[in-house]
């Protein structure tokens, strides 16, 4: 096959991460998109509270590698707060299953940052504090704030307004100015409003789905001049 195509694993109960690479991935018509899933639902069951089991995803990255895609990534966030170094050897597992490069959304965040510079960030997530203090230690940066929903149940993350995750951002960035703000669980659909809210508050927004999609078109080489109006991180560095 001549047309690249990038390969997903999301959550089983994720139904923002289709809908995400549904919204970016028309722009790159050169693109092909594959997506496998592992099982991860409820309270987070089907995966260890403080680590990967690894098996699914070298199950899911193996099927994926079927359809020759040039790279794999992990769509999920967990990564941050298990700290990078899993995710770091969950890429390890997936490429060698894949027979390609492979990725996470939280690996890509990190890179996102340190382009941004961003080193005091705040978090809009479904979950609680401990999940953002967590991640903002795994990224090795300082929380400058969180504003949380304290959902425990990941398929309802799926379920909040655009607009809510809006006014949560805004109340975050005006409280405690962070140098970045990252809307934190790849179910949460906060692709909708990054591009508007970069405009409004001056700071860079991170969508964690959009930052594995983005990680994904990193890995390949594409040209991501097509997304520009979409977010900070797909215009040129």
């Amino acid at each position: 096959m001549t047309i690249p195509a990038i390969g997903t694993i999301t959550p089983s109960s994720n139904r923002t991460v289709e809908r995400t690479l549904a919204a970016i991935l028309p722009l790159f018509p050169g693109v092909d998109s594959c997506v496998a899933r592992i099982t991860y639902y409820g309270p987070g069951i089907g995966q260890p509270k403080d680590g990967y089991d690894a098996e699914p995803y070298r199950h899911a990255a193996w099927q994926l590698g079927h359809a020759a895609v040039g790279v794999v990534c992990w769509n999920g966030t967990r990564g941050a707060g298990l700290g990078l170094d899993a995710d770091h050897a969950l890429c390890a597992t997936m490429a060698d299953a894949a027979g390609c490069v492979a990725t996470t959304a939280s690996l890509g965040t990190m890179t996102l940052l340190d382009r941004f510079e961003a080193r005091r960030i705040g978090f809009v997530t479904p979950g609680d504090s401990a999940y953002a203090e967590e991640a903002a230690a795994g990224f090795g940066r300082v929380m400058a704030g969180a504003r949380t929903l304290g959902l425990k149940d990941n398929l309802a993350s799926a379920a909040v307004p655009p607009a809510r995750i809006a006014e949560m951002t805004r109340e975050l960035a005006a409280a405690e100015r962070p140098d970045a703000i990252l809307l934190w669980s790849t179910n949460l659909p906060g692709w909708e409003v990054m591009a508007t809210l970069e405009a409004e508050l001056g700071i860079p927004v991170i969508d964690s789905a959009a930052a594995g999609v983005w990680a994904c078109l990193d890995a390949l080489g594409i040209d991501m001049a097509p997304a520009a109006h979409l977010g900070r991180m797909f215009r040129p560095r």
